[in-house]
This record gives structure tokens, C-alpha cells and sequence, in this order.
């Protein structure tokens, strides 16, 4: 019995609709099934990773590891409480990054002196590397010749014997005027005031008597309102949490851009600062012969001089 060609049509209309749906669903099912598969083997890596020879540690999950577990905030209490989970000796993985917490004393002494070469490098961040220039600096740079050498340079005019009896009584001066100002201060008896703030003015004043034979009037300097301004800008830029998802997920990293651009403005506006306000005039004063007693920039300008 044959059919119209009204009916063929309607039937073939119907084929292709039903074979649409059901290329469509195996297409679904495929991808939800290539996707299960996925998950399901970087969970057998993670767990095979977790069996092997490591450190214990909480389970991490795909891509983030225990970031979203432990979040930014990484400080003692929280590694102290997972040490009384997993042992002395835990890994937690941050990203792609893998991170050994070791909280034995003997340990510790294991790590930071027996050992000391081996895990002397700092670990470097993003943002770091833009304000160290690349790790340039002493604190972040890698153990080596350039970490040796800026040892030496810090050591000879900072660290020395000669350096405590040379600047001794002019620490002891600081001191003292805290000492006096909180006392000539009648505020201080009836209000209290927070003690971290002339603490803070007498070491910027000890530090900068030694590199730049300079000093603060009080907290109200001008000068030292703009250097604590910087410092304190590049430390909450530097202790954000808004950039360490670029250093544990590097995929992640261009969302950064914003950030960085931010980091390399204030990078360069605390260098002009400090050109501006004290190297600049430090050098007009050692061309002209003026002796001055000499602090670090002395000798690192003189050192920097004679190699050229």
C-alpha cells in the first residue's frame, strides 16, 4: 500500500526532528560524559598524589587545590590548627602551587639552619617582582653570587661592630626624645595615646640618621607624612589579598593587569621620592666635599662610583 507524498513528507519531517533530538542529547550525554571523565581523573591523580611519598595534608580540590579551603588569610592559628590535623609536617596546594608547612621546633632548626641553602630563597610573587625589580633586591632575590653581593653591601655599613659603637649614642638620642616628648606631652596623662606612633617616628628617624644623615621633625613633617604614606600603600599592595589568584592559577594572571599597572605607579613615585628628597641631595653634597658623617648611601654611591 503505497503512500501520498503528503504523508512521506510529513513523515520524513518527523525522522529528522526525532534524529535531531537524539544527536543532540548523545552530544549532551557525551560531553557531560567527557567532563565526568575529566573530574574523575584529576581526582585519581590528586588521590594517587596524596597516597604516594608526600606530606599529608587536607584534600585539595581541581584547579584551586586548598585555596578556597584556607583562603588568604594563612597566618599561625590557622596553620596551627591544621598542624594538629595532619602532623608537624603538612602540604597544602595552593593552585598548581605545592607548599610544605613544617611546625617542629627541631625541624624548623633543620630547615632554617642545617639546611639553610637549600631553602634559603624567598619565595616571589607577582607583585613583589614589580617592586624588587625582579627579585633584585636582598629579601626576595634567589641564594647566589647576587644574593651574596648584596649582603656584603648591607653587612659593612649596617651590620658591623664598628657600625653599633659609631652610632650607639645617636640611637640612645632617639630614644631619649621619645622619652622626653611623652613626658613634656600633658595630653599623654589624661587621653593616653597609642605608643606605636612615636615608636615608628623614632625608628624611620634612626634609620634615615644612618643612610641619609637625615632626620624627621615630628609626625607632623611633611616628609614623613609622604614616606609613610608610600610605605604604607606599597604594604597593603604588597599583602592583598585581590592578587594571589594569579600566583596559584597562572591562567588567571592577564586579570591582573589593572592590579600591576597600580604596583609600577607607586613603584615609581616612591623611586622619585626618594631621588628627589635624598639621593639626589646626597650626591650634590659629595661632589661638593662636604664632610658629613657617612651612612649605607655613602658607601654604596662611592662603591657604585668606583666600579664604573
Amino acid at each position: 500500500m503505497g503512500h501520498s507524498p503528503t504523508k512521506l513528507a510529513f513523515l520524513s519531517l518527523v525522522s529528522l526532528l526525532v534524529l535531531g533530538l537524539l544527536t543532540k542529547f548523545l552530544f549532551i550525554s557525551l560531553n557531560i560524559l567527557l567532563i565526568t571523565l575529566s573530574i574523575a581523573f584529576v581526582f585519581a591523580i590528586i588521590l594517587f598524589s596524596n597516597s604516594s611519598n608526600t606530606p599529608p595534608g587536607p584534600l585539595p580540590i581541581p584547579i584551586f587545590g586548598n585555596w578556597l579551603q584556607v583562603g588568604n588569610d594563612l597566618n599561625h592559628r590557622v596553620l596551627a590548627s591544621l598542624a594538629q590535623k595532619y602532623g608537624s609536617v603538612f602540604r597544602l596546594k595552593l593552585g598548581y602551587k605545592n607548599l610544605v608547612v613544617v611546625s617542629d621546633v627541631e625541624l624548623a632548626r633543620q630547615v632554617l639552619h642545617a639546611q639553610g641553602a637549600e631553602f634559603g630563597s624567598r619565595p616571589r610573587n607577582v607583585v613583589f617582582d614589580v617592586f624588587t625589580s625582579n627579585g633584585q633586591d636582598m629579601v626576595f632575590t634567589i641564594y647566589g653570587e647576587h644574593w651574596r653581593k648584596m649582603r656584603r653591601i648591607m653587612t659593612q655599613p649596617l651590620f658591623t661592630n664598628n657600625v653599633v659603637h659609631t652610632y650607639s649614642g645617636m640611637w640612645e638620642e632617639e630614644m631619649d626624645l621619645v622619652v622626653r616628648d611623652l613626658k613634656n606631652n600633658s595630653k599623654v596623662r589624661f587621653e593616653g595615646l597609642v605608643i606605636r606612633k612615636p615608636l615608628q617616628l623614632m625608628m624611620y628617624n634612626i634609620m634615615y640618621r644612618m643612610m641619609f644623615d637625615s632626620k624627621f621633625e615630628s609626625q607632623d613633617d611633611p616628609l614623613y607624612i609622604e614616606v609613610t604614606r608610600l610605605n604604607s600603600e606599597r604594604m597593603r599592595l604588597a599583602q592583598s589579598s585581590e592578587y594571589n589568584y594569579g600566583d596559584f592559577i597562572p591562567f588567571l594572571k592577564p586579570f591582573l593587569r589593572g592590579y600591576l599597572n597600580k604596583c609600577k605607579e607607586l613603584r615609581n613615585e616612591r623611586l622619585a621620592f626618594f631621588n628627589i628628597n635624598y639621593v639626589e641631595k646626597r650626591r650634590k653634597i659629595m661632589e661638593k666635599g662636604v664632610e658629613t658623617s657617612p651612612g649605607p648611601l655613602q658607601y654604596t654611591i662611592t662603591r657604585s662610583n668606583s666600579s664604573n
